[in-house]
């Protein structure tokens, strides 16, 4: 795993939380009526403080996890676990947000299906795909999850126009990790997303990997998390 520069995270972190605290200082002020100071709570303005607010989190979140994962700090937890309640725990966190943005969101996944995984960190990659999705989806997002070639599939498809082409294929902390400080939110996420993937990674080196494509059966993109089988983690 190649480690990205700390410096660059810090960077496109602070310049990322600055732009979205001053969206929701705007916001905030749009709520209050100029002539009567009366609270004027709107739909749209609620949720875009919704969205901000996550980015935000989601920011610092990336930031602390990459952080503790360069100084040796974080060994994934690993446990045996229901997918579909991974799923279903996280749209329920996030479907205010949703909501408020109206996007619909649906779940595709057997109910039996066990994989063993760091629940953390992989709701930490949903969270930071599925709120970037929120903003460029038209409505309608799909989590899903599959057992395909020995590996847990983690997929989230939205009807949005798709990724650029030169983001799609397979992506790994190699080929994100020499980010410059104007790449934005975009190229450090999927930095922590491929930073993730490959801490699952088997005793015989196979990791964990990401991969990004526009074959979406709701016509947009497809962030795919492929995971493979692990045991549990020897504390549990």
């Amino acid at each position: 795993m190649k480690s990205i520069d700390f410096g660059t995270v810090i960077a496109i972190s602070i310049h990322d939380m600055k732009n979205s605290l001053g969206m929701a200082m705007n916001s905030l002020e749009a709520l209050r009526d100029p002539e009567t100071g009366e609270c004027n709570c709107d739909e749209q303005t609620i949720a875009r403080l919704q969205y901000e607010a996550h980015r935000v989190h989601d920011s610092l979140v990336q930031m602390l996890t990459l952080y503790r994962n360069q100084q040796g700090l974080y060994t994934p937890r690993l446990r045996p676990l229901l997918v579909i309640e991974l799923l279903e725990d996280y749209w329920a966190s996030s479907k205010p947000l949703m909501d408020h943005s109206g996007v619909t969101a649906e779940i595709d996944c057997d109910e039996d299906l066990e994989w063993v995984l760091d629940r953390e960190l992989v709701t930490a990659v949903l969270e930071n795909v599925v709120t970037n999705t929120v903003r460029y989806c038209h409505g309608r997002i799909r989590l899903s999850a599959v057992v395909r070639d020995g590996e847990l599939w983690l997929q989230v498809e939205d009807d949005g126009p798709g990724f650029p082409e030169p983001m799609l294929g397979s992506r790994t902390t190699e080929d994100q990790a020499m980010l410059e400080r104007g790449a934005g939110r975009t190229g450090l996420g999927l930095y922590f997303c491929a930073m993730i993937a490959e801490l699952h990674t088997v005793q015989d080196g196979t990791p964990g990997s990401v991969r990004l494509s526009n074959d979406s059966d709701l016509g947009g993109g497809r962030f795919t998390l492929r995971l493979p089988a692990l045991p549990p983690s020897e504390t549990l």
